[in-house]
């Protein structure tokens, strides 16, 4: 099988720069960045609120067993 050169007909290459400013190429930057962004910040936030809790419990357990 023959290797097509592309660039006879043209085409080039874009590096991950130049296929953000490209209009369709900023996928995951654009919209559904904007829609994710929300959700991944609430995720972090009950996931950040949930190891404090953890950390509280554990800590008070210990602290009791050691009064004990």
């Amino acid at each position: 099988m023959n290797k097509l050169e592309l660039n006879n007909f043209g085409v080039e290459e874009l590096n991950t720069a130049e296929m953000t400013k490209t209009e369709g190429g900023a996928l995951l930057n654009g919209w559904l960045g904007a829609l994710l962004q929300p959700i991944t910040a609430t995720v972090g936030t009950v996931a950040n609120d949930t190891f404090q809790f953890a950390n509280k419990t554990v800590g008070t357990i210990l602290s009791l067993l050691r009064s004990l």
